[in-house]
């Protein structure tokens, strides 16, 4: 559980895009500057609590050699936001066991970027990762629809299209629930 010195607010839930229940709460979001108010399964993954979490990166140029400034993480009952940046360096490795885990499953749309900033920056190579911008793709071309080398689509783009709310909706709302920041 989060430590309680941690900065806390929160936001309400959007509606539920696949209809199935209404989110009627609110959903705490918690700044983090040291590890200990992190979950303590996240820090310490294990097969038997088994996680899947929404996340992403935000920085400046992020990439190999740009400035990592945040991490998101979206639990089922609460978002964390890790400040790389006023953390720093230790901040970042103490989450490197959970972002390596096969035990915590990490998602993500096009997280390039994010990987690449991760691995070069700080050694640290994301595992057990659901890109939702791969399985779109995935998808198209398993249905037999022509893809261009460059074909792109936003998170926003997918969220917009209707086919796919029912097949990638867990993914997606989990991931929504964390871009809303």
């Amino acid at each position: 559980m989060a430590s309680s010195s941690s900065h806390q607010t929160s936001i309400p839930l959007p509606p539920d895009p696949g209809g199935r229940k209404p989110l009627d709460h609110e959903v705490p979001i918690h700044v983090v500057t040291e590890s200990s108010q992190l979950p303590a399964e996240f820090l310490n993954p294990s097969a038997a609590k088994q996680l899947i979490i929404g996340f992403d990166c935000e920085g400046v140029d992020l990439c190999r050699h740009g400035t990592l400034c945040i991490m998101q993480l979206a639990f089922p009952d609460a978002i964390y936001l890790v400040d790389a940046i006023k953390g720093g360096e230790s901040l970042i490795q103490a989450c490197k066991p959970a972002l390596e885990s096969s035990h915590i499953t990490k998602v993500i749309h096009d997280c390039k970027r994010d990987s690449e900033a991760l691995f070069f920056q700080f050694g640290i190579k994301l595992h057990n990762v659901v890109d939702t911008q791969i399985a779109y793709s995935q998808i198209e071309e398993q249905e037999g629809r022509i893809r261009l080398p460059d074909d792109y689509i936003s998170f926003v783009g997918l969220l917009a299209d209707p086919r796919y709310c029912g097949i990638l909706c867990h993914c997606i709302h989990l991931y929504f629930r964390f871009q809303i920041i």
